[in-house]
């Protein structure tokens, strides 16, 4: 049955092979997979009902599905395995461990696995929510981005990818089919590929990995002897894909000076954008943006009307700073002209400050000051009481007699 989960590990993939092995796995070809994808519309898949069939990659077909009756539908995707991967132990477990690395961070844009079984074959499946958004590659389809929308599209794509960085987790596939946006242009990443914990330096751990190569795949890893993922792959497949949502073409390779890439450059983009992007796709990852918290800064600053600090636009600089403060730090072999000795300022002396007052001249000021406010006060009290003796006397006294009553 299918086990609900609700951490960041499957259940399911604890039982299954995790090690590494020397054999290398093999997949059928494009149109055999694509028919046995197609055969399991209609069938359920542990209470899932598969209405529809979304995509065939090279490891996995994803379906549309439905569970329940009338108002307690439940709606979400469902990945499963296809073909010969399917019926491999380790890939079984590579395929659960990626799936369930969006778990491992918490962000409001990255859709997570909420569930896992086996068919009755035995082959893995992982359930995502359904999402009310389309895939980048079916809206690039109709009409290309303006570079406006583009911008946003980096700006959210780079702040879920440094988050899941800074956990430690790799996507490993960044493509425009796993990149969704809604209607409002919020993007949605979902479909990792690759399981946490992998060694960076060895190439048989992914036993998937050979099968995932794609064009939005970092040159490194494309190569005959692929290099493992690692947050440069990340962070040039982010560059092909915003290259493929405002110019609807993969980006091109090989573009090193300044007039090539100019030509290059998509229409609808400035210099500053155009600028970031290449230095994203740069062939070293040693050129490229060291992080995706770098890239996403020099986004900003795009957005802003600045230009980029990473990137120049007339020659990118590479991110790895260190390297070429290290050059510039190095002794040179240049002669130092000698320099003619400038004769010192002088300056008008300062005047001398006051000398401290001493304690007992404090004191005797504040005795003074006292005893001059007790006078005052003295005096006050003194006026007051007189003023206020005359007024009494005078209301005491009887009243003068008028003329006209003496007269009488």
């Amino acid at each position: 049955m299918a086990e609900n989960v609700s951490d960041s590990e499957s259940p399911l993939s604890v039982r299954l092979q995790v090690g590494p092995d020397s054999r290398a796995l093999e997949s059928e070809s494009e149109g055999t997979r694509q028919a046995l994808a197609e055969s399991k519309v209609g069938s359920r898949l542990r209470g899932w009902r598969l209405v529809r069939l979304l995509g065939v990659g090279p490891v996995t077909a994803a379906y549309e599905a439905y569970r329940g009756q009338k108002d307690a539908t439940e709606h979400a995707v469902v990945r499963l395995m296809i073909g010969t991967p399917g019926n491999d132990e380790r890939a079984r477990s590579l395929f659960l461990r990626a799936s369930y690395a969006a778990n491992r961070f918490d962000h409001s844009r990255v859709v997570h696995v909420k569930e896992d079984g086996t068919d009755e074959d035995g082959t893995p499946f992982v359930v995502r929510p359904w999402i009310d958004a389309e895939p980048l590659i079916t809206v690039v389809l109709r009409e290309s981005l303006e570079q406006v929308d583009v911008l946003r599209v980096a700006e959210q794509l780079l702040d879920i990818v440094e988050m899941a960085h800074a956990q430690g987790v790799l996507h490993g596939a960044i493509h425009p089919a796993n990149v969704f946006l809604t209607s409002r242009g919020s993007v949605r990443l979902c479909d990792f590929a690759t399981a946490p914990g992998l060694s960076p330096s060895r190439t048989d751990e992914d036993a998937l990995a050979p099968l995932r190569v794609c064009p939005f795949m970092a040159p490194e890893r494309r190569a005959s002897v692929g290099l493992p993922p690692s947050e440069m792959s990340d962070i040039y497949s982010i560059g092909a894909v915003l290259w493929y949502a405002v110019a609807g073409v993969l980006p091109p390779a090989n573009l090193h000076s300044s007039v090539e890439r100019k030509i290059a450059l998509p229409r609808g983009v400035n210099e500053s954008f155009g600028a970031v992007l290449f230095h994203a796709l740069r062939e070293d990852p040693i050129e490229r943006y060291e992080s995706a918290y770098a890239f996403l800064g020099d986004v900003r600053r795009v957005m802003a009307g600045r230009r980029p600090k990473l990137a120049d636009a007339g020659a990118p600089v590479p991110s790895q700073s260190m390297q070429e403060v290290s050059r510039l730090a190095a002794p040179s072999s240049r002669r130092v002209p000698s320099v003619r000795p400038v004769a010192p300022v002088s300056y008008p002396p300062k005047k001398a400050a006051l000398p401290a007052r001493s304690g007992k001249e404090w004191k005797g000021n504040l005795f003074l000051t006292a005893a001059i406010a007790l006078l005052l006060g003295i005096a006050t009290f003194v006026l007051f009481r007189e003023k206020t003796l005359e007024e009494r006397e005078r209301m005491n006294r009887p009243p003068a007699p008028s003329p006209s009553a003496s007269a009488r």
